[in-house]
Parts: structure tokens; sequence; C-alpha cells
């Protein structure tokens, strides 16, 4: 396995990490536009077969030396799966469980990933944790299930939805471990032109055989398909991959507490809805718990 590469700074990790969630976060919201018109098979696999030709013409006139080689079978190969793990099997099942399971709750399963992750990075890839890595990741977590709490029990759960969410979350962090692998043998650009092609190939048949592969045409869906498939599927790939490589796999991970977050407040902005003042001092221990994991001791 590649060592890291000179780490980054800690406020520049932060920056592209709170600029990965926040894009992160919207597609949870571009994605209900999107299916409201489409099933969420049919929005991925679309979603991600346009995400991987726009990354395939801009690599062909922008870097044409970071188009995939065949000569490494190993390393494409782990790229494959971890596309596969991260973009088909994790949200795939995270959308069809939403169809049954409320937001809050999902962001509450979903926030177990970071512990998860750095679990399997100092078991699997030695990663360095600490005591105050640990402390950051449960008061992070802490803070995600005190914001969700409330409107988590409001509304009904279905324990298949919530099961799908669970298996999903446990191939995010999975994924994020083989990112890790391969980030020094591969360019960023190649390592998502090639998980966006081959997740969106392997949904295409499901989407066919369960949903029909139909969408109703209006300028909602087609937006939030082009959002998704831009800002969404090539930013977030390209920005991960960047934490990934400068900070470890287990501080890439914990931004995802961030999600909760900036999804309750683009949901205040975009859908209407409120947040109560006990919601909101659920961000303290987030915040708190994220500068741990970033200053995890020396």
């Amino acid at each position: 396995m590649p060592a890291l590469t000179a780490p980054a700074s800690t406020l520049r990790i932060a920056c592209v990490g709170t600029a990965f969630s926040f894009v992160w976060s919207s597609a949870f919201i571009a994605g209900k536009i999107g299916m409201s018109a489409s099933g969420p098979l049919t929005l991925l696999s679309l979603r991600f077969l346009l995400a991987g030709g726009l990354a395939l013409l801009l690599i062909r006139c922008r870097f044409p030396a970071a188009l995939p080689r065949l000569h490494d079978g190993r390393t494409l190969l782990l790229a494959l799966l971890a596309g596969l793990l991260a973009n088909a099997v994790y949200l795939g099942l995270t959308y069809t469980g939403m169809q049954t399971v409320p937001v809050g709750l999902t962001a509450i399963l979903v926030s177990a990933n970071p512990l998860l992750t750095a679990c399997l990075a100092a078991l699997w890839l030695k990663e360095p944790c600490g005591w105050r890595g640990v402390a950051g990741l449960l008061a992070g977590i802490a803070g995600v299930a005190w914001i969700m709490w409330e409107r988590a029990l409001a509304l009904p759960a279905d324990l298949a939805g919530m099961s799908l969410i669970l298996i999903g979350t446990a191939a995010l962090a999975v994924s994020t471990l083989l990112n890790r692998r391969i980030v020094g043998r591969m360019n960023p650009w190649g390592i998502a032109l090639t998980q966006l092609f081959a997740s969106g190939i392997a949904l295409l048949p499901l989407a066919w055989w369960l949903e029909g592969l139909s969408f109703r045409p209006s300028l909602a869906f087609f937006g939030s398909l082009l959002y998704q498939a831009t800002a969404v599927s090539i930013g977030t790939t390209l920005m991960l991959l960047w934490l990934v490589r400068h900070g470890g796999a287990a501080r890439a991970s914990s931004f995802h507490l961030l999600n909760p977050v900036f999804g309750t407040l683009l949901a205040i902005a975009i859908l209407g809805e409120t947040v109560g003042i006990r919601e909101l001092l659920g961000i303290l221990p987030i915040v708190a718990g994220l500068a741990l994991v970033l200053r995890p001791g020396r």
C-alpha cells in the first residue's frame, strides 16, 4: 500500500472536507426532486452514466494522460470494486431505503460510517487513530443523534429499509478503504471515470428490470440529474480521493458527520422545514468532534 503523500495543512483539509460534506448533503435534496419523476435506480443509473460521459469528455480534452491503463489490472480492479461499493451498492440501497425510512433516521444510520471506517482503517490499513480520534468520532455521532432524534422517532420507519441503509453504509466504509489503496497508483480523474461508468452500467439492467428505466421529463428532473452528475458525482469523488490521499481514510470519512447539519440547513432554506433550538445545539459536539479527529495528537 502506498504511503500517505506529504500531509496537507489542517485548515486545507477542513476546507475541502466541509465543501465535500456540503455538496454530498445537497444530493439528498436533489435526489428527492429527481425521484419524484423516476425510480431511484433509474435516477442513479442515468446520473452515473452522464457523469462518466462528462468525465471522459473532460479527460480527453484536458487530461489525456489520466485515462485508465490496463497494464495494472489489480489497481484497476480495486478501483472498479470501490466505485461499485460507493455508488451502486451504497447509493442504490440508501435511495431505495429512503422510500420507507425518514430522512432523519437515514442520517443517523449513515453517521455510523465514520466510526466503522476508522475501526477498519486501524485494523486493516494500520492507520493511527488514538484516543482523541475515537473520542471525536463518538462526540460527532452523539451530535448527529441529538439533531435527528426527534425527527426520526416522529415518523414510522420500515425495518427492511433500515437494513438496506445499514448494509449500504458498511459498503461505503469498505469503499473508502479501497480508495485509500489506489489513490497513489491512479490519476484521480481516471479513478472517477472508471468508478462512475462501472456504477452506471451495473445499475442499468436493474433499473430496466425493476423500474422500466422510465421517467417523467421535466425541467426539475433534468436539472436534478445534471446537478447530481456534475457537482455531486464528479465533484465529491475528486474531493473524497484528495481527502483520502492527504488525510487518510478515517479523517476523510469523518466529514460525513457534517451531513445532517448541512442537510437540515438546506431543508430549511429550500424545502421550508423548521428546526428547533435544541436540534441546533447538536452542532456543538459535531464541531468539537471534528476538531479532535483532525488533530488526533502528535
